[in-house]
Parts: C-alpha cells; sequence; structure tokens
C-alpha cells in the first residue's frame, strides 16, 4: 500500500498491507411520540481504519502493547494526529515456515482496527 504511513504514537510503524478507512457519524436518533425522528449529532467526522500488517515479533509485540493501551495517537501520512482506540480485530497469524528467520521469533500477520475519539 503506497502512501499510507502511519504512527502510534510516534512509532513509525511499516507499511501496512492492507488499509481501509472511513468517517462515522457520532450522532443519537431517537423517535418522536409523534413517530418522527430525531438525531443529537455529536460528531459527522470520527475517524475509523483498519490495517493489516506483516511484522516480525518485535513488531508484533510492540503491537500488542499499544492495542492494551486505553488510548493511542494516530497519525496518517504526516497528518494530524488523532487520540483514540487501538485493538486487534482478528487472528494475529504466524507466517509458515518463518520461525526459522535468523534474528526474529517468527514473521506475523497483525490486524488491527482504530476508532478515534
Amino acid at each position: 500500500m503506497l502512501g499510507k504511513y502511519i504512527k502510534f504514537n510516534n512509532t513509525q510503524m511499516p507499511n501496512p498491507v492492507s488499509f481501509s478507512y472511513k468517517y462515522n457519524p457520532d450522532e443519537n436518533i431517537f423517535t418522536s411520540e409523534a413517530g418522527t425522528q430525531m438525531s443529537q449529532i455529536r460528531r459527522l467526522d470520527r475517524l475509523s481504519f483498519s490495517a493489516s500488517f506483516n511484522c516480525t515479533s518485535r513488531l508484533r509485540d510492540q503491537l500488542d502493547a499499544l492495542c492494551l493501551l486505553p488510548s493511542v495517537t494516530a497519525t496518517i501520512d504526516n497528518g494530524t494526529p488523532i487520540s483514540g482506540r487501538l485493538r486487534q480485530s482478528g487472528d494475529v497469524t504466524l507466517v509458515e515456515d518463518s520461525e526459522n528467520t535468523e534474528g526474529t521469533q517468527g514473521l506475523w500477520t497483525v490486524p488491527v482496527i482504530f476508532e478515534g475519539e
């Protein structure tokens, strides 16, 4: 994936093998007694993205630690830093036969999801 450089808490990540993002509205929708919908809009531009990284066991451990924090700062492509939650979004998998790779305890695929505050 070209052009999507991500930093978490000012730690540079390698380019993700997959990356997708969207802006979600943050609003509450209520139904009035008359049956019409009423909404209370907090924000219309809450960023969330998912990424998958191919990484060494050292970077996998860093991502694991970041996913346990209550909040991290994400910066995409030198843009404005955004605070939010980083969590694993699927199975962390070991690449077949990579446990023999010198200097690491295997190569891993780590999927994560970030949801802005």
